[in-house]
């Protein structure tokens, strides 16, 4: 079926009565040599739609040619062919464009904008040298609004030599207005290996615990996570063919967005024959992800899996199974969504056992790996324009439902659609016996209220399996899963470790220590740092301001590599606090003077220069005058000094003593009373639980960081 609501790009307009420039096989006969048109009644045309009628009878001699022989190793390629420059064949009111010598395996066409729908069917003489029934091609839809577009979707004809294509609106001929879109896709000796979820050729109508495939025939999960790396191994999930594995080309695809929260799965139909081996499988997905991207310029499949009639499993729409990808398969309801579609047509009859058990299995991991416990449970979703829901309002819907229960279709196919009663019991049956330990984690932490929803399940990563949520974590390690309440679930990676602690505000930003460092999430951003000192856990209350004074270059610190230190409850002395500030204003080029401005700061002092700079600006001052100035620099600063440092260094903005009323000990007579204020009224310092500043004492190297930090900061030089 269409696709709806892709991200991508919609099908591109085309002018009035524009077409492409051909591309035509050399093989081609000229017009001069194309045979007289041949008569054919317009309802014989139409009643071969359901059987196929051999070459001969439309004067075609052409040997069949199985494949194009330049075609091959899975490569698919698409021949844009303006229907104009092709012979016509006449009959009657019946007239069909013939390309006798054409290969090809699918057929899609478009038409200019506008223009309305045609009805558009196609045809191929195959293998034995016989017509193979009439084949419908459905109008897509635009992947933006729901609409119809100008083109139809790729149908897949089988291996063919030679086509026709009928295309009628109101009754007439129109495909002088058309471009023919002929996919020829290839096979890889890859596809004869891709395996259905169940090897066996005969299905029980037991439950689907019944049912168990055997393990020497599974494609496991971490074979695919090797082969594709956006797709990590998932735990409980059942086996599928990546897309590495079935050859996709990620070149042709453009970027995928992931929802919060997964809502409910939709079943699909691909449409189209449900003439194709299993062998064939792989190519029909190629062709489909290459006509979408390609023809039709959307960003990608617009499913999340494909499930062949022989019940293989391919995966669909990039950006990894474990999360929640938005795809472009129900307008108006994809975000939330997981798409499924049965490769074939089941208007009349339900696929093959083999992909009604694949079908069912998916459906019940998928739910189950969300932490959802009911197939039968209902779902909310807000309406959109477009769809068979009023606008604006909200809906009620099941785990899962068609894709004819939201939009103007008749997708999945009477078939499938009449056997959801069964298809929901068998998911629950699955669900019910399948992997459950992260959900009992899950459940043990305090479950959505406290873990929100799922954003990646279960998976592999690092040393852990681990089911990422909005708001937590489920961990485990060999033994137990453990839930963890965290705002960093959906942004974690096995690199950080657990978390150690629980989150904390600071601030306008919330941090959180895990094993490894420590994770915050300032103005929407997240960020995990490491620490870069032996003696700075991330449980440290100034964590994240030492370590980023120490990427700033400000602090050195004691040592080097695993044994470097930074000593944060040691004081902080003078000489080091004007080496900081020298240092985060950019370390301005000054030359000292060759007589010190203090007489305990000898020009042989290792920060003479950094000393006196903060002399020359006005910084410090130090004690005394003339030739009895000192500084006193490896002298612990206090608090109240620093203030003042840090004031001067702002450029002395204006502050009023009385700002520092906010603290209990700094009355307004205070020496440095206004620059106490400014410190608090600029968020540098935030005092004690107690309303105190403690002027007086001294302040030690995390706190110095800290202050540093913020003053950096205000000052635009973080």
């Amino acid at each position: 079926m269409p696709v709806h609501g892709d991200p991508g790009s919609p099908f591109p307009p085309r002018r009035p009565g524009a077409v492409l420039m051909p591309q035509l096989s050399s093989s081609r006969r000229p017009a001069a040599d194309l045979p007289p048109p041949v008569v054919l009644a317009r309802r014989t045309l139409f009643a071969v739609t359901a059987a196929a009628v051999p070459a001969l009878s439309v004067g075609l001699t052409v040997a069949p040619a199985l494949a194009d022989p330049t075609v091959t190793d899975g490569e698919t390629r698409i021949l844009d062919v303006p229907l104009a420059e092709v012979q016509l064949v006449e009959a009657d009111d019946v007239q069909v464009r013939d390309l006798p010598e054409q290969p090809a395996t699918m057929v899609g066409v478009t038409w200019p904008t506008d223009l309305d729908a045609p009805e558009v069917l196609v045809r191929g003489i195959d293998a034995d040298g016989e017509w193979t029934p009439w084949l419908p091609l459905e109008t897509a839809e635009d992947p933006e609004t729901g609409e119809a577009v100008a083109g139809t979707e790729a149908g897949w004809i089988g291996v063919v030599s030679a086509l026709q294509i009928l295309a009628e609106l109101d009754g007439a001929d129109i495909t002088e207005q058309l471009v023919a879109h002929v996919v020829t896709t290839s096979p890889t000796t890859a596809d004869e290996d891709v395996l259905p979820l169940s090897a066996s050729a005969e299905y029980s109508s037991g439950t689907l615990a019944d049912q168990a495939q055997p393990a020497a025939q599974q494609r496991t999960m971490s074979t695919a996570a090797a082969a594709n790396p956006a797709t990590p191994a998932l735990v409980g999930a059942p086996s599928f063919t990546s897309r590495a594995a079935w050859g996709a080309d990620e070149s042709m695809v453009r970027g995928t967005s992931a929802a919060d929260e997964l809502k409910s799965v939709v079943v699909h139909h691909t449409a189209g024959t449900n003439d194709y081996t299993s062998a064939q499988s792989a190519q029909i997905v190629r062709g489909i992800l290459r006509y979408h991207t390609v023809t039709l310029g959307w960003a990608d499949i617009g499913y999340n899996l494909l499930i062949s009639k022989h019940g293989q499993v391919f995966e669909g729409r990039s950006g990894g199974l474990q999360r929640n990808i938005v795809g472009a398969h129900a307008y108006g309801f994809n975000t939330g969504a997981f798409g499924i579609s049965v490769m074939g047509d089941y208007s009349s009859s339900p696929p093959p056992r083999a992909a009604m058990v694949a079908l069912a299995q998916l459906v019940g991991w998928k739910l189950l790996s969300t932490f959802r416990t009911s197939v039968t449970g209902t779902s909310s979703w807000s309406t959109v324009e477009n769809t068979k829901h009023s606008t604006g309002t909200r809906v009620s819907l099941p785990r899962m439902f068609g894709h004819r229960d939201v939009n103007y279709t008749a997708c999945p196919g009477d078939g499938l659609y009449a056997r959801f009663g069964a298809l929901r019991g068998e998911a629950q049956g699955f669900l019910d016996g399948g992997w459950k330990e992260h959900l009992w984690a899950f459940e043990g932490a305090g479950g959505a209220a406290a873990l929100g929803t799922v954003v990646r399940s279960a998976h592999r990563t690092g040393k852990y399996t681990a089911t990422q949520l909005t708001a937590g974590l489920v961990l485990q390690e060999g033994g137990p899963a453990y839930g963890y309440a965290t705002p960093f679930g959906a942004r974690w990676g096995s690199a950080w470790g657990r978390p150690t602690r629980s989150v904390s505000q600071d601030g306008d930003r919330r941090i959180q220590p895990f094993e490894n460092g420590t994770a915050a999430l300032e103005k929407g951003a997240v960020r995990f740092v490491r620490p870069s000192f032996s003696d700075v856990a991330p449980e440290r209350v100034f964590f994240l301001e030492i370590q980023d004074l120490f990427a700033a270059g400000i602090t050195e610190g004691w040592g080097s590599g695993s044994s470097r230190t930074f000593r944060p409850d040691s004081e902080n002395l003078r000489d080091a606090m004007i080496v900081f500030l020298h240092r985060a204003m950019g370390a301005p080029a000054y030359t000292p003077p060759r007589t010190s401005p203090f007489r305990d700061v000898d020009p042989s002092f290792v920060f003479y220069k950094e000393i006196c700079w903060a002399y020359s600006e006005g910084i410090t001052e130090g004690w005394g005058s003339g030739s009895s100035r000192v500084f006193r620099p490896l002298e612990p600063v206090k608090r109240d000094a620093v203030a003042a440092f840090l004031y001067r260094a702002a450029g002395e903005p204006p502050a009023s003593p009385s700002a520092a009323d906010q603290f209990v000990d700094v009355p307004r007579s205070h020496v440095f009373a206004a620059e106490i204020g400014w410190m608090a009224t600029s968020g540098i310092s935030r005092g004690w639980s107690d309303g105190t500043f403690r002027p007086d004492a001294l302040i030690t190297r995390d706190q110095m960081a800290a202050f540093m930090i913020r003053w950096m900061a205000l000052t635009g030089r973080s």
